[in-house]
């Protein structure tokens, strides 16, 4: 008998220890995923939003007397340093990051017990007269119970609730990984095309200046009267043209750095300067197709997202097939019966239990359990599909680079100097009177599209080497 007694204590410390390690709640962290361009962690942006001052209340919200406005300063960034500041303030990334918190609130929602369910109530009380020995009825009684549902223990719903969970925050991780990648690339993007847009910008006004110096050249020759007032008109038209295209190229300027402070978060009218140069010291030799590929198939957090999102729609499945077993609610009660009045005996004490168990005839989650197969095959298929648009991102990405890295470095060296020798020993001439204005012109504008395509080359260089880093989702070439 003592055996018995000892087992039968053995089994229920091992019952109760179960049953304790299933309520605990851990804490669960999601593998952190490469960041692209980033050797380092990402940077805080909890801390980040906690720092945020509060929106002040609705009585302090306007300044009883107007606050004088200090002048901004201007920002200048380079590279790296409009990379952090985009993932430290860019909104789009500060929005991304709470579908991590939404996927963590949602883990904890998965792993939380049910409530038990408390009831008391009366019954048996008299309606018109009280109750007497002589009058007998009841007796009046005081029921009070407790009940616990026990299925999410019984079938394990609530361990494969957090299963699901915890692969919806791998998926919001890797989602939220993948925006962080387009933010960036977008950020490399939009700074070398504020350089290019400088640099262009810095030949057009080099270009009006070379004009207006020849327009004085050509007034003096006009007064001396050693050529007629059409090369004086010729050459109004010339500059009338630079400044269109200065004025076009700020444009150019204005509406880059503007892309650029949308990226970077900033809403203050703060003038923003960029810092870098479109030289390229050592070209970088460009990625076979297989290679690009391959590096993208392990690294590209959308399909790694993809892949997570197909674990999640298996665990569903199991989620919903769990939640087809009934529900199981053991309850237990006391009840107190208040005799002697109503029947002369003593009052008394009781108590009950019982378990309440749904019979799933019906109604066996059918709907839901089809709904989560079916999500599972849409997973599969959008999976492929990535994979097959992928497959034409890279061969895209790497023809580009390809033809940007062989436009550079077939590019002679000397063309952009031989271009300007040529331009100023003709402008020279032109001043002695041994060049036409035609050839000015000509040996200006063979100068102007030189430099133009030396700088366009560079530039094409540097978004083509970035967008293929960005396509196969970590930081090969540099």
């Amino acid at each position: 008998m003592r055996k018995i007694i000892n087992s039968r204590r053995k089994l229920t410390g091992l019952f109760a220890l179960a049953f304790l390690n299933a309520c605990s709640v851990q804490e669960y962290k999601p593998a952190p995923l490469p960041i692209y361009t980033q050797e380092d962690k990402l940077p805080a942006v909890k801390p980040f939003l906690e720092q945020k001052p509060a929106l002040p209340d609705n009585k302090q919200a306007l300044p009883e007397k107007p606050i004088p406005k200090l002048k901004s300063q201007s920002q200048e960034f380079n590279l790296n340093q409009a990379i952090q500041t985009a993932l430290k303030a860019d909104p789009v990334i500060l929005a991304a990051f709470e579908g991590i918190n939404q996927a963590e609130a949602d883990l904890i929602t998965a792993g939380l017990i049910p409530n038990p369910d408390f009831s008391a109530g009366g019954s048996l009380i008299p309606l018109d007269k009280r109750f007497t020995v002589d009058r007998q009825g009841g007796p009046p009684q005081i029921d009070v119970g407790i009940a616990m549902p026990i299925d999410w223990f019984l079938f394990g719903k609530r361990t494969a609730a957090i299963v699901s969970g915890r692969l919806g925050v791998d998926v919001a991780s890797a989602d939220f990984s993948n925006t962080i990648r387009l933010r960036i690339a977008g950020t490399i993007a939009a700074f070398y095309t504020v350089l290019e847009a400088q640099s262009m910008l810095e030949l057009a006004q080099e270009n009006q200046d070379n004009l207006t110096k020849m327009e004085q050249i050509i007034l003096n020759r006009v007064a001396l009267g050693g050529v007629g007032t059409i090369e004086a008109d010729r050459i109004r038209l010339s500059i009338f043209s630079s400044h269109r295209d200065v004025h076009a190229r700020e444009l150019e300027l204005t509406a880059a750095l503007n892309q650029l402070r949308s990226l970077l978060g900033i809403v203050e009218d703060i003038p923003v300067k960029v810092k870098g140069t479109l030289e390229v010291e050592s070209p970088v030799k460009p990625l076979t197709i297989d290679a690009a590929f391959k590096w993208a198939e392990e690294n590209r957090p959308d399909l790694v997202s993809m892949q997570r999102q197909l674990d999640k729609a298996g665990a569903d499945i199991a989620l919903e097939e769990s939640k087809a077993y009934p529900q199981v609610t053991p309850k237990v009660g006391l009840t107190r019966q208040f005799q002697q009045q109503a029947i002369g005996f003593p009052d008394a004490n009781s108590w009950g239990a019982g378990v309440d168990i749904s019979v799933p005839i019906f109604d066996r989650n059918q709907g839901n359990i089809a709904k989560a197969k079916s999500v599972l095959t849409q997973s599969q298929f959008n999976l492929q599909a990535q994979l097959v648009n992928l497959r034409s991102e890279i061969d895209q990405a790497v023809n580009t680079f390809a033809s940007a890295y062989q436009i550079l470095v077939n590019d002679d060296p000397g063309q952009l100097e031989a271009a300007k020798n040529v331009r100023d020993k003709i402008n020279q001439a032109y001043a002695l009177g041994g060049k036409t204005l035609i050839e000015v012109l000509d040996a200006q504008r063979v100068y102007l599209e030189t430099y133009r395509m030396h700088i366009s080359g560079r530039s094409n260089y540097w978004h083509s080497l970035y967008q293929l880093n960005a396509v196969i989702g970590k930081e090969i070439l540099r």
